[in-house]
């Protein structure tokens, strides 16, 4: 029923009291956590976000993340989903990069708080599940639809935390790479560029973000590469990785599958 349908739910909860997830590869689906009470902390990609009340935490397919209450309880909403139109809609609804997302303050188009609106479409979920209405997953889908449209309105991606505390240097140099991740960077160069030795630089920012300038460099790369692979399934994978910093096309499908479990082209193949 569900192969040619544009948005596909395959499973989510209501006011799950979340207990801690350990995904180093993520799983095959899109993923949406909106915090109902309490608090959690998440580590998307190697970022470090808090989930509060209100907020959402967006996970694209095979990415590694970790979550856990960071008080005495924690509940959420969850969904998992896909289709074969999903990608499209998310990117049109400008929920295409992992991490926390804040909603603007104020009531729906049907007068509900932003809360009460996200739990009754879950709950059209249930009625629609357990009623006996032919087409169930046309009828899921729509609702689906309904509910990601809520969730974009007035929604913007938060900043993520630094696991050592703030450190502006740490968010320049990740500005800076985000920038010019498809250059080539040398350790030396990005020193220089901001008036420190590359120890000094590298121990700074290995002590702030809980990661090396690589590591977070390769990160950076790749997740670009998964966005021009699902954006331009007609480019070469080559051309790709050359797009993202890497100048070898072997180079890019070893870094990509440590990162993401799966080969470029496995990853285009999902989508």
């Amino acid at each position: 029923q569900y192969t040619n349908t544009p948005l596909v739910l395959s499973m989510f909860g209501i006011g799950h009291e979340q207990e801690k997830v350990n995904r180093p590869r993520g799983i095959a689906l899109w993923q949406i956590l909106y915090g109902v009470s309490g608090s959690g902390k998440m580590r998307i990609e190697g970022r470090n976000y808090l989930l509060h009340e209100g907020e959402m935490a967006l996970l694209p397919p095979h990415i590694g993340h970790q979550y856990e209450k960071s008080g005495d309880s924690w509940t959420v909403h969850f969904l998992g989903f896909g289709g074969n139109s999903c990608q499209k809609i998310l990117f049109d609804l400008k929920l295409r990069e992992p991490g926390v997302y804040h909603h603007r303050q104020g009531r729906g188009a049907g007068g509900l708080s932003r809360s009460a609106e996200i739990t009754a479409h879950l709950t059209r979920f249930k009625d629609i599940l357990s009623g006996g209405q032919p087409a169930k997953h046309r009828l899921l889908s729509k609702e689906l639809y309904a509910l990601l449209l809520d969730l974009a309105e007035g929604s913007t991606r938060s900043g993520f935390l630094s696991a050592g505390g703030e450190d502006e240097l740490a968010t320049e140099v990740i500005g800076f790479l985000e920038e010019h991740f498809s250059e080539d960077i040398a350790l030396s160069a990005l020193a220089e560029e901001f008036g420190l030795t590359p120890e000094y630089l590298c121990a700074r920012f290995k002590k702030s973000t809980g990661e090396t300038i690589i590591t977070s460099l390769r990160r950076i790369r790749v997740g670009h590469a998964r966005m021009i692979l699902m954006e331009h399934p007609e480019k070469p994978l080559r051309e790709v990785g050359e797009m993202c910093g890497f100048r070898s096309a072997s180079y890019f499908g070893k870094i990509f599958r440590e990162q993401t479990g799966v080969t470029p082209q496995n990853f285009r193949t999902l989508r």
